[in-house]
């Protein structure tokens, strides 16, 4: 025996032909244990809570099987582990998380040896992380959960390393000129890169050379001496006696000339004394300008080695430099007082700009000559108030707007394609426009008035003072809110579009029927009554639009008999308990169960004391040889939602093998006995619910009186209560309208209920701007005579019955005729 034990192992998979082969493979050596794949995850929950399975059995080493004795036990692989039960929401939870490829590796060749020259690049690998997660915190999961949804992204690829690229210079230029004229200097050259290094390539090399260079030898008699050049002095008027000497020469050579001239052309002087007179005035005019010419000098020297000043003729110099220039006398800028200050540039009150400008100014008597420094500022700005407690405030203008016009699809429309533009019923993203205009604001002008009216009550003793002042206001605000010329607003302009969106009509989408309910009392306050009913539900999943009053009904009830308002119901069964105390076998399931009511909620245990309580279900503890069943699949869906003369509702549920029987254990049952039939929705196809109409107009309410008119209903201003009503039937399926007796009528819906009448808006305009101006001056020729309007703007469109707008917006007139122009000749 422990001879053909070392042949033997265990195997795990499918014993396909198992009982075949046991009398022919028992006495032959060498056996082997043989495993085959895990099975499917299994289980009634989703997550980590499913098992699964797989066969092992014991066959010899040439693959036929043997019995299981022929193999060690304490060997026997496992043939049921615990798995991740993966379900269709899953996909919503995992995903794979693919990282980045790592960088490029080179992979040996079959010749193992690198090529003498690279052509075209190396081949290499690179890798990247892939790894099941979870979305909400990124932890690791198994690549069996997300292999379910989607198959795992490759993890390796080819790729290719390009040839290295050394650094490429070209060629040095030729060698620069010596840096010294004399004795010994440096000279360069430069070369450039043409190709920086990539791939690993070697670095450039230097791209600049230096080399010694050897000129004459310096003489040592240039450098005895050396010529020192002083800085020019300050610029000097010359001296008086100078000047004075100057212009007598200049006199008498014009006297001279004037002499010589007088005896040759007498017109002459005559022209030459007009010349002199003209220069005098432009001097006399250009003031501004009084410049005078001096002169400067400086020193030049020549010097020994020794420091000793030596006689110029030493240094030897082509061009000494010069040691006497004119130059112009520097003066500085001159400026006259300062002027009055101008009146202040505001004369009322604002409170946006309070105060007002003055300036002052100054005149300039001389120009800086050869001067750095500027003239200073000739002007000056200061802000100021208007004096005195009686100033008026500013009459100031702004925007007003109208309200905006309702949204509009067409426009949008007719701009993309003209035929498009007189649709209606459109809906999606739209236009709204408003009309802007220019009125005068009277915030601070009114105040004002109304300020100087205080004042005249309480200085005024007569009547017919004190009711002039709020004449005055009133008059005062029709003109504030009357439009003006658009000129005078110099604000922003407000917008007068902008974008809008009409929501598109959208339908009532239901969730499926529930299942159908118990069968209850129609009213559990009521049992007394034998009247029963079944119910089953749905949802409004998508709300249409217009309210839930275009949605199908959400509830149908069916009568039956023998009703309760609570019932048990099974939560689960507990361990399957062998009977007569043996550890496997046939046994039962004590199932655990709750008390509900008719919505399905968990109430108090006694007040099932009246329903039939759960009796035990039959169960199978497996044996350890016995066949190894799966537990049961829930109940598929019902195949009818009723039970009639043609039709019967049927349910279906399965479970599969997980283990074939050993020997001496129980069989596995036939392909037969692994599914189950019921009925289902064995209730008659008699079905009932209320049906109701749309709501009607909402009528006044003159019976509730005391209503607060400024309430609001759904975030709009409401005047007074309304009821509305509908028609409520109830209907048969796919017969119509029955008794109302057969439905429900506890479930039955509202007839009547309150509305709220929205108010009423009148159309509110602006009282008439002023007429246009007249020409004031005359009119050449035969021209027409022009004619003056006036305009008023809709700043309220009434609403809901209100009062509607005036036909006539726009006014005009013609002129007065205007005198015709003179002419002379």
């Amino acid at each position: 025996m422990e001879g053909r034990e070392c042949d033997i192992n265990w195997h795990q998979g499918i014993k396909s032909s198992a009982v075949e082969m046991r009398s022919k493979n028992q006495n032959s050596p060498g056996k082997g244990i043989h495993a085959g794949p895990w099975g499917r995850c299994m289980g009634d929950e989703c997550g980590p809570g499913g098992i699964q399975t797989r066969a092992v059995w014991c066959a010899h080493v040439e693959g036929w099987t043997t019995l299981p004795t022929n193999c060690k036990q304490p060997e026997r692989p496992d043939n049921q582990q615990s798995c991740f039960r993966v379900c269709d929401w899953h996909k919503e939870l995992y995903d794979w998380q693919i990282g980045s490829w790592n960088q490029c590796q080179p992979v040996l060749s079959r010749s193992h040896e690198k090529p003498l020259e690279c052509l075209r690049g190396e081949e290499g690998i690179q890798t990247r992380d892939i790894t099941c997660i979870q979305k909400s915190n990124g932890v690791p999961a198994e690549d069996v959960i997300c292999e379910y949804f989607e198959p795992k992204p490759r993890q390796e690829q080819a790729c290719l390393i390009p040839c290295r690229q050394d650094c490429i210079v070209a060629e040095f230029a030729p060698w620069s000129e010596c840096s010294k004229t004399c004795g010994n200097g440096l000279q360069h050259r430069t070369r450039h890169v043409v190709a920086p290094p990539q791939f690993g390539g070697s670095a450039c090399p230097n791209l600049t050379e230096f080399q010694i260079c050897q000129s004459s030898p310096c003489a040592a008699e240039e450098s005895l001496y050396s010529l020192n050049v002083g800085p020019w002095s300050a610029c000097s008027v010359p001296h008086s006696r100078q000047v004075r000497q100057a212009r007598k020469r200049g006199k008498n050579k014009d006297k001279e000339k004037d002499r010589e001239k007088a005896v040759r052309d007498p017109e002459a002087r005559e022209l030459i004394k007009k010349k002199r007179n003209r220069n005098r005035q432009n001097r006399q005019e250009n003031k501004y300008w009084d410049i005078q010419i001096g002169y400067q000098t400086r020193q030049v020297t020549c010097t020994h080695r020794n420091g000793k000043t030596a006689a110029l003729s030493f240094c030897k110099q082509d061009k000494l430099p010069i040691t006497f220039q004119s130059c112009v006398i520097t003066k500085e800028c001159q400026v006259s007082e300062w002027s009055e200050w101008t009146p202040c540039s505001k004369t009322c009150f604002d409170m946006t700009t309070p105060k007002g400008n003055r300036t002052r100014s100054r005149t300039i008597k001389q120009l800086p000559v050869g001067s750095e420094s500027e003239c200073p500022q000739l002007e000056e700005t200061e802000q100021c108030v208007s004096q005195g407690d009686g100033v008026a405030p500013c009459i100031t203008y702004g925007w007003r707007t109208t309200e905006w016009t309702e949204c509009r699809v067409d426009p949008l429309l007719s701009q993309q394609d003209k035929r498009r533009g007189n649709q209606t019923a459109l809906c999606g993203g739209g236009i709204q426009t408003r009309e802007m205009y220019c009125v005068q604001a009277n915030e601070n002008l009114l105040s004002y008035l109304n300020t100087l009216k205080e004042k005249e009550e309480s200085q005024s003793q007569s009547k017919s003072k004190a009711s002039a002042a709020p004449l005055l206001s009133i008059t005062f605000e029709i003109t504030a809110s009357r439009p003006v010329d658009r000129r005078l607003c110099t604000g922003p302009l407000p917008s007068t579009s902008q974008l809008c969106h009409i929501p598109c009509p959208t339908e009532c989408e239901t969730s499926a029927w529930s299942a159908w309910g118990p069968c209850t009392y129609e009213s559990c306050d009521d049992p007394q009554a034998k009247k029963g009913f079944k119910l089953r539900k749905r949802r409004i999943t998508n709300e249409p639009t217009g309210g839930t009053g275009n949605c199908p009904h959400l509830l149908e009830a069916i009568p039956c008999e023998e009703p309760s308002c609570y019932d048990w119901k099974i939560m689960g069964l507990e361990e399957c308990i062998p009977d007569n105390e043996k550890t496997c076998g046939p046994g039962t399931q004590v199932p655990v169960v709750v008390c509900v009511n008719s919505d399905g909620d968990e109430v108090d245990r006694q007040l099932c004391r009246d329903a039939i309580y759960p009796i035990p279900v039959v169960c199978e503890a497996p044996c350890p040889k016995d066949c190894v069943l799966s537990m049961w699949s829930a109940w598929s869906s019902c195949s009818h939602t009723c039970s009639g003369k043609t039709t019967e509702g049927k349910q279906m549920r399965a479970r599969s093998i997980l283990a074939y029987a050993g020997e001496g254990g129980i069989q596995c049952p036939n392909s037969s006995a692994l599914q189950e039939t019921r009925s289902c929705n064995e209730h008659s196809c008699t079905v009932y619910h209320w049906q109701t109409g749309p709501w009607g107009q909402c009528i006044e309410d003159t019976s509730v009186s005391a209503f607060n008119s400024s309430a609001s209903w759904n975030g709009e201003a409401t005047c007074s209560v309304g009821m509305q009503t509908r028609k409520v039937i109830c209907v048969r399926v796919n017969v119509g309208q029955v008794g109302p007796k057969k439905c429900p009528e506890s479930l039955r819906p509202e007839t009547v209920r309150p509305c709220l009448l929205p108010c009423r808006k009148d159309c509110i305009v602006t009282p008439f701007s002023d007429w246009t101006l007249c020409p004031s001056s005359c009119q050449e020729g035969g021209v027409a005579v022009k004619k003056q309007s006036r305009h008023r703007v809709i700043i309220q469109l009434p609403a809901n019955g209100g009062r509607e707008c005036p036909d006539s917006l726009f006014e005009e007139k013609e002129c007065e005729a205007s005198p015709v122009c003179y002419s002379y000749r």
